[in-house]
């Protein structure tokens, strides 16, 4: 397989049960499973393991953390992050999931449609459609969504939700997209180098904080126009990290204010930043949204 692009899988996991059978259908339904490096951040209870097939999965680096130690999500995808080694492409999911045979072969050809159109920086993501853990395959959902704006906290954007694309059998061609979804991003590796991921921001706002800085740094976001996957929304499978953390709150807290001076422009550190190329007022013109709403 020497020759073919090569993709970065970035995991974070935390006391998941669908983490196994998501890694395992990763390399299963790959067209190419050698070209796949996978960094999983397997946070998890002293009782909770993995099968041994999953540790034998080609290119695959399981990073274990005992679950008490976690910092959260985005600390999690900082520290796979950081684990990148100039992959062609990168894929950011989360770890319930199941995919589509030959989605590998099917993102790249996406990514190069888009690139060959003239969109320089070309970012595929989606709130893909539902599985069902306890009623597999039959009630996966058959069709793919586009993201738009959903709740806000304190005044700030911090809640997406998903409404389907109309027609989708007829396109022929990536949909515009407005926000991204941190259970699906595939772009090109030196996203990797461009936004790094801030453990400053906790959990919730992170998709609307990682959308902003896409743009402002000159990716074009789109939502692909066939299904390469599918996630699992119901939590029963998985503890959430607000469980096991009482400070979760204070936590919630501390990203809020750091979101809100964010978006006013405000600098935070060598991490958090905005891209240059375009502005936040252009993002929020172009997706006809305020990130924070006016009192």
């Amino acid at each position: 397989m020497s020759g073919l692009p090569r993709i970065y899988v970035q995991i974070p996991a935390y006391r998941d049960t669908e983490l196994p059978k998501t890694l395992l259908d990763l390399y299963g339904k790959a067209a190419a499973p050698d070209r796949l490096r996978t960094c999983v951040i397997w946070q998890h209870a002293p009782h909770e393991s993995l099968p041994s097939e999953v540790w034998d999965l080609p290119g695959i680096e399981i990073v274990d953390i005992d679950a008490d130690r976690s910092r959260g999500c985005n600390w999690a995808r900082s520290m796979a992050q950081q684990r990148w080694q100039d992959e062609e492409y990168t894929l950011i999911i989360d770890s319930h999931h199941r995919f589509a045979r030959g989605w590998d072969d099917a993102a790249i050809a996406m990514h190069r449609q888009l690139r060959d159109q003239g969109v320089r920086k070309p970012l595929l993501t989606a709130y893909l459609p539902a599985y069902d853990p306890q009623r597999e395959p039959g009630a996966r959902r058959k069709r793919p969504y586009r993201i738009i704006p959903y709740g806000r906290d304190r005044g700030i954007l911090t809640k997406l939700a998903s409404t389907p694309i109309p027609w989708w059998t007829s396109l022929t061609e990536p949909v515009v997209a407005d926000f991204v979804s941190l259970h699906f991003i595939f772009t090109a590796g030196e996203f990797n180098r461009d936004i790094r991921f801030s453990p400053r921001i906790y959990f919730f706002g992170d998709e609307v904080v990682t959308s902003v800085r896409a743009y402002t740094h000159g990716y074009d976001l789109y939502h692909p126009h066939r299904i390469l996957g599918w996630h699992c929304f119901d939590r029963a499978g998985r503890v959430p990290h607000w469980n096991d953390h009482p400070d979760w709150h204070q936590q919630h807290e501390r990203s809020l204010a750091v979101m809100r001076r964010f978006f006013a422009g405000d600098y935070i550190d060598d991490v958090l930043v905005l891209g240059t190329e375009r502005t936040v007022a252009e993002f929020e013109n172009h997706t006809l949204t305020p990130l924070v709403a006016l009192r």
